[in-house]
C-alpha cells in the first residue's frame, strides 16, 4: 500500500473518531499508525491528504481537524504569518562586549540559531529565504495571505543603500510570485528604488501581501534621511536596541550611544508614525536584579521611552564575544538563574496593557552558552509561577484572544466585545491605545495605536516627508485571532468582523476632538487596499484621509 493511501486511512479514521482535543487527536493518530505498522507521517502530509479528500468530497470539511493538523499553530495565532530573513555578514558600527562575532554571520547572530542556520544554508538570498518560508508555512497549514516580514542581522542602516533596496525588492518578488529580480545589490540606487515601487504596487493585490515590515537597527543610526529610506522601503516597525536605560552600564559594555540618543531616535520614529520594539537586556555587567527591575519600570515612566513592544533578552556569555574573556578572568559574573527569574516575574507584572512582550529569550542553543540563562522554556515557566501566585501578566501578547485557553469567543453572548480607550504622554505627543476586549479585559480582540502630536515634528524630517505635517497618526492597527485568509470569513474567528473599521472610526473621532483634520496611517504595502475601502488614499508612503 502506498504512503498516500495509508495517510488517507489515517485521516478518515481520525475524523470518524471525532477528537475534541490535541491529546485525543494525537492518541487516535498513534493508534491507527501502530495498526498500520508505520511511523507517524508529518502533519503537512496529512494536511495535503485532508484537503484532497475534502476537494473530492469524500469527507466533510472539519474546522477543528484543520486546527489540530496545523503544525506550530502559534505562527499565525496573532492574525499574521511571520517570516524572518537575515541579511549577509557586514560590518557593524557597534563594539558591544556581549555581542557574538562570527565571520560567516551578521553581527550578533550565531550560525546555530534556527533562522540564522536557514539563512546561511540559503546563502542569505532574500528571495529564497522568503520563498522557502512561505512554502513551509503553507505546507504546515498556515494561511500566508498576510505576512509580517522581519529583516534581522547587524545594523540595517549600516548596509549600503543599494543592498538595502535590492534585499527588500527580491523579497517582494518572492511574495508577488515573480522570478528573482535581475537587479543586483550593486545596481544603481535610483533604478532599484523605481523597481521596488513597482513591486510594492503589485503586492497590494498579490497572493502573499507584506502587511508589515520590521527592520533592526541602532538608535545612533536613526536620522531624518535614514527614516526617509526606511519609509520608501515599506518599513512600518523598528527594532531598536537600548539594552539598559543607564549611561554608566552603556559605557561599560561599549554600547556606543547614550540613553538620550535613544530618546531622540524614539521621538523621530514616532513623528514618522513608526511602531518601536525596544530591546532590553537584564544581567549585563554593572547591574543587579533589583536595578534591572528598576530600569525596566523606567521604560514605562520615562516619556522619552514607553515602547510599543519590548524584547527582553537576558544576557548570555558566548565564546565569540569579548564578554567571554571578562567571564574567564572574573570581571563579569552573571547574577544567577534564581535572581533572573524573580526579576523577570516583576518585569512581566510591571508591563502596561499597551505594550507587548514579544520575546523573553534569544533562540541561542544551550550548547553555545558558556554562562547566563539556559532555561529555554522561560516564558512558560514564568506564566506557570504567576498562575500559582494568582497573578497575571497584562501585556498584549498574554491577552491576545487566540492565546486564551478558557474558550472565549467573539460570538459568545456573555463576552460582548467592548471598546476601551487609554492615553499616555510621550515626548512630543499623546498616545491613545484603543482596544476591543471582553468586559473583564481577559482577552484582546483587536487594538489601534493613535498618536496626537503636541508639538511640531522635526523640520528636516517634515521636509523629506511633507505628508506628516500637521497630521495625527495611526501607528498600528491589529485584529487578533488565528489568521483568516483575505476575503474569507469564519464564524468564530475575530478577524474580518468589522473590528478594524470600528477602531478606525473611533480614532477618527479622537483626531477631530483634538483639532486635527488629517489622519495618516503608516500602512504596510499589503494593507493599502483595506485602507482605501475606509476612505484613505495613498500619498507617497502613507495612507491619508482628510476628515
Amino acid at each position: 500500500m502506498k504512503q498516500i493511501d495509508k495517510n488517507k486511512i489515517i485521516i478518515q479514521t481520525i475524523i470518524s473518531a471525532r477528537p475534541k482535543t490535541k491529546a485525543e487527536f494525537d492518541s487516535e493518530r498513534t493508534y491507527v499508525c501502530s495498526q498500520l505498522g508505520i511511523q507517524q507521517p508529518p502533519n503537512r502530509e496529512l494536511l495535503e491528504v485532508y484537503h484532497e479528500l475534502t476537494q473530492e468530497k469524500k469527507i466533510e470539511p472539519d474546522k477543528l481537524i484543520e486546527e489540530l493538523l496545523r503544525k506550530a499553530d502559534v505562527r499565525s495565532l496573532s492574525g499574521i504569518a511571520v517570516v524572518t530573513s537575515l541579511v549577509k555578514p557586514y560590518m557593524c558600527p557597534g563594539k558591544c562586549v556581549y555581542c557574538p562575532t562570527e565571520v560567516r554571520m551578521p553581527k550578533s547572530y550565531i550560525a546555530t540559531e534556527p533562522a540564522a542556520a536557514r539563512a546561511l544554508r540559503l546563502d542569505f538570498s532574500p528571495y529564497e529565504q522568503m520563498a522557502r518560508r512561505i512554502e513551509m508555512l503553507r505546507g504546515n497549514g498556515h494561511p500566508t495571505d498576510k505576512i509580517e516580514y522581519i529583516i534581522k542581522g547587524g545594523t540595517w542602516n549600516a548596509y549600503p543603500l543599494p543592498y538595502q533596496y535590492w534585499f527588500i525588492l527580491d523579497s517582494f518578488h518572492a511574495c508577488n510570485g515573480d522570478a528573482p529580480t535581475t537587479f543586483t545589490e550593486n545596481s544603481p540606487l535610483e533604478e532599484l528604488q523605481t523597481a521596488l515601487e513597482v513591486a510594492q504596487t503589485k503586492n497590494e493585490t498579490a497572493p502573499h501581501r507584506i502587511i508589515g515590515l520590521t527592520l533592526e537597527t541602532r538608535p545612533d543610526a536613526i536620522a531624518p534621511k535614514t527614516v526617509l529610506h526606511m519609509r520608501r522601503q515599506g518599513c512600518t516597525r523598528i527594532e531598536l536596541g537600548l539594552q539598559a536605560p543607564d549611561d554608566a552600564i552603556l559605557k561599560l559594555i561599549v554600547r556606543g550611544h547614550t540613553v538620550q540618543q535613544f530618546r531622540d531616535a524614539m521621538k523621530l520614529l514616532r513623528e514618522a508614525g513608526f511602531k518601536v520594539d525596544l530591546h532590553f537586556m537584564p544581567d549585563l555587567p554593572g547591574t543587579t536584579p533589583e536595578h534591572d527591575v528598576e530600569m525596566y519600570k523606567s521604560l514605562f515612566s520615562d516619556p522619552g521611552l514607553k515602547p510599543d513592544m519590548v524584547k527582553i533578552y537576558p544576557n548570555t556569555v558566548i565564546k565569540t564575544a569579548e564578554l567571554y574573556q571578562w567571564y574567564l578572568d572574573g570581571r563579569y559574573k552573571p547574577y544567577g538563574e534564581e535572581g533572573l527569574f524573580k526579576a523577570l516575574l516583576e518585569m512581566k507584572l510591571a508591563t502596561p496593557r499597551y505594550c507587548r512582550i514579544s520575546r523573553l529569550i534569544r533562540d541561542i542553543p544551550e550548547t553555545e552558552i558558556e554562562a547566563g540563562n539556559k532555561i529555554t522554556n522561560l516564558r512558560e515557566a514564568l506564566t506557570k509561577e504567576l498562575k500559582n501566585r494568582g497573578q497575571k501578566c497584562l501585556c498584549l501578547r498574554c491577552r491576545e484572544i487566540g492565546r486564551q485557553k478558557n474558550g472565549l469567543q467573539l460570538s459568545a453572548a456573555s463576552y460582548q466585545p467592548k471598546l476601551f480607550i487609554e492615553n499616555y504622554d510621550t515626548t512630543g505627543g499623546t498616545e491613545y491605545f484603543l482596544s476591543i476586549e471582553d468586559p473583564d479585559r481577559i482577552a484582546v480582540y483587536g487594538f489601534l495605536r493613535l498618536r496626537i502630536p503636541t508639538e511640531k515634528a522635526n523640520e528636516k524630517l517634515v521636509e523629506l516627508l511633507p505628508d506628516i505635517r500637521d497630521t495625527a497618526f495611526i501607528r498600528e492597527l491589529h485584529v487578533y485571532g488565528q489568521l483568516v485568509g483575505i476575503g474569507k470569513h469564519e464564524e468564530e474567528a475575530s478577524q474580518h468582523k468589522g473590528l478594524g473599521r470600528q477602531l478606525v472610526d473611533a480614532a477618527e473621532g479622537i483626531t477631530r476632538e483634538n483639532g486635527f483634520s488629517k489622519l495618516a496611517v503608516i500602512s504596510g504595502v499589503g494593507v493599502r487596499e483595506y485602507y482605501k475601502k475606509l476612505g484613505f488614499s495613498l500619498a507617497h508612503t502613507y495612507m491619508i484621509k482628510n476628515l
